[in-house]
């Protein structure tokens, strides 16, 4: 029982991670439509709010592995044992998948901001919810030539 008071199981719980899938198809797709970022905002919170609970959970009644040892979280071999622990995999999912989406919707709302071309918008979101970090480089790089619009409009202002 992954949530402490809760039925549901690891596996059932696992599977409504999958509701970020709409979220990012709905950024790739149509980061400009009016219930884009209200989709993908729900669902970045659905995702954090699992995390949130598989986390407490797991410091108040600890599965049969054991509760996190958080201090073990200063070293390689700490954090190798805490990730083979099978109670830890739902929630370090949830964490990827509720920060990744969170990190995509900011990467497609500056990429709105900034003007730049829905397919070049596209790869990089892709990376960035299949391996997060990259994702968010490619796309820090991918914008270096596109200026912000606030921005321009803000010197506009002050220059005038």
């Amino acid at each position: 029982m992954p949530i402490y008071g809760l039925e549901f199981t690891d596996s059932q719980l696992f599977d409504t991670l999958n509701l970020v899938l709409p979220a990012w198809i709905l950024l790739a797709l149509l980061p400009r439509w009016k219930h884009t970022y209200t989709v993908v905002t729900a669902a970045a919170l659905y995702t954090s709010l699992l995390y949130s609970a598989c986390l407490v959970s797991m410091m108040i009644a600890p599965s049969e592995d054991g509760a996190p040892n958080f201090s073990e979280m200063f070293t390689l071999e700490g954090v190798s044992r805490l990730l083979a622990k099978k109670s830890s995999t739902l929630p370090c999912w949830a964490h990827y998948a509720a920060f990744d989406l969170w990190v995509g919707r900011w990467i497609a709302t500056d990429a709105v901001d900034r003007g730049v071309p829905q397919l070049l918008l596209m790869p990089c979101l892709f990376l960035c919810m299949m391996v997060g970090p990259f994702g968010l480089v490619i796309y820090f790089l991918l914008r270096l030539p596109f200026s912000s619009k606030k921005a321009t409009g803000s010197r506009k202002s002050k220059s005038a």
